[in-house]
């Protein structure tokens, strides 16, 4: 397999975008799971490719939240598939065109926000519909089984995907993963660090071994433990 995939598990491939991670589940149909920035569909189809796949294949397309690393390329699958794409109910309203709502500065310092508008427009994802609208407890069927576990604090509606059969847990930015250690997702790009360690706390009360994170590379042993014992750390 070429340098730049990692297949995590059998069947899921983290592929490497710019600044960011799209995960691939290949089963009889394709899941597709955060979409990077703008331009990266093109880049996650060329992906499928290489692994022998098209992008006819994609049944689901899921988002991990709404900021713009993570959904920018999700209207180029929707419109070149036949996909429907998931994200939390909450962030629904900002990301369906017609919505008037728009998408929230990710930045949470005056300044550094001002400064970031301009790249905000330049980056702004083509709108895209969503067909299914996720909750806490939301279940589906990918490697056996998925069950969405709202884990708010990074945005108001960030999830995280728990496949227990797998023994997999997938956090998107509700973590950070850097020289072994966990830490709550950045504080600058972040609503709410109260809620994000509580999320952390919720996350910590399930079994998995395998932990994937949308920036770092997965922990593939004995994820659960180091969670809890992170967890306890926030107490």
């Amino acid at each position: 397999m070429p340098a730049h995939f990692n297949e995590v598990i059998p069947n899921l491939y983290q592929i490497p975008l710019w600044g960011s991670s799209a995960f691939l589940l290949l089963e009889e149909q394709v899941t597709v799971i955060d979409a990077g920035w703008r331009g990266n569909g093109r880049r996650i189809v060329k992906h499928l490719g290489r692994l022998g796949r098209t992008s006819s294949e994609i049944s689901h397309i899921i988002s991990t939240h709404y900021h713009l690393d993570h959904i920018g390329g999700i209207a180029h699958l929707k419109n070149n598939s036949s996909g429907k794409v998931a994200l939390h109910e909450f962030e629904v309203q900002y990301v369906q065109p017609g919505e008037g709502v728009g998408l929230p500065n990710p930045v949470h310092h005056p300044l550094l926000a001002l400064c970031m508008s301009p790249l905000m427009s330049l980056l702004k994802p083509e709108g895209f519909s969503v067909d299914l609208p996720l909750e806490d407890g939301t279940q589906m069927g990918q490697l056996g089984g998925m069950n969405v576990v709202h884990t708010p604090g990074h945005t108001p509606g960030s999830i995280s995907l728990h496949f227990p059969q797998a023994g997999l847990l997938m956090v998107g930015d509700a973590l950070q993963y850097s020289k072994g250690k966990l830490a709550l997702p950045a504080r600058l790009f972040s609503d709410d660090m109260g809620q994000a360690a509580d999320s952390v706390r919720k996350l910590a009360q399930l079994d998995f071994d395998v932990m994937c994170f949308s920036h770092f590379p997965p922990i593939q042993d004995g994820g659960s433990r180091l969670l809890r014992e992170f967890a306890d750390s926030l107490e």
